[in-house]
């Protein structure tokens, strides 16, 4: 669970606030810049998203949290009847519930994983309906990453209307 954790809290910092930037002289016809990350997560879309990883990531954590103390409470009974078992029998049974603790795990890593990319998926669906409409109707010749960028006009920044966009597209994810 510990990777679940590791990839919400990256996705949340990444999902953070809007970026700004000092403006640079006049917009550049043509030129577009647009911020990925901003537009999702600005959009109704992407803060869905973020809420049903966080609550599945609960929900997950939750379940292995119950499967491991039933683990814990046969590992103490093994370990009480210890004396009564060959020592053999005794490290094959421990290492067997070992064994299925890490299963368990990774069976909760898998289907948290399995589930975001799912939701990424249909975001990234969204983004890129959206995104050809703002193209089209801004009439950019380039788009170019406006992370990246050290300052710009702000009109030639398409995120906003990107995020607007994309709530006409898609307003929740849904994961299974």
């Amino acid at each position: 669970m510990r990777l679940i954790g590791g990839l919400v809290i990256g996705l949340t910092m990444i999902v953070g606030g809007p970026a700004t930037a000092q403006t640079f002289g006049p917009p550049i016809t043509g030129m577009c810049l647009l911020s990925r990350v901003g537009a999702i997560g600005a959009s109704r879309a992407g803060q869905s998203m973020q809420v049903q990883l966080r609550q599945l990531q609960a929900s997950l954590s939750s379940e292995l949290a119950q499967r491991r103390a039933s683990l814990d409470v046969q590992r103490r009974a093994l370990e009480g009847r210890q004396a009564a078992i060959a020592p053999i029998e005794f490290q094959r049974q421990l290492a067997g519930l070992s064994q299925q603790a890490q299963a368990l795990e990774q069976q909760q890593n898998t289907r948290f994983i399995a589930a975001q990319t799912r939701a990424q998926q249909q975001v990234d669906r969204a983004l890129n309906d959206a995104l050809t409409r703002v193209i089209t109707r801004s009439a950019c010749s380039v788009v170019m990453e406006r992370d990246n960028a050290y300052g710009w006009n702000n009109a030639m920044d398409i995120t906003p209307a990107t995020a607007r966009e994309m709530d006409g597209v898609l307003q929740a994810v849904t994961i299974q």
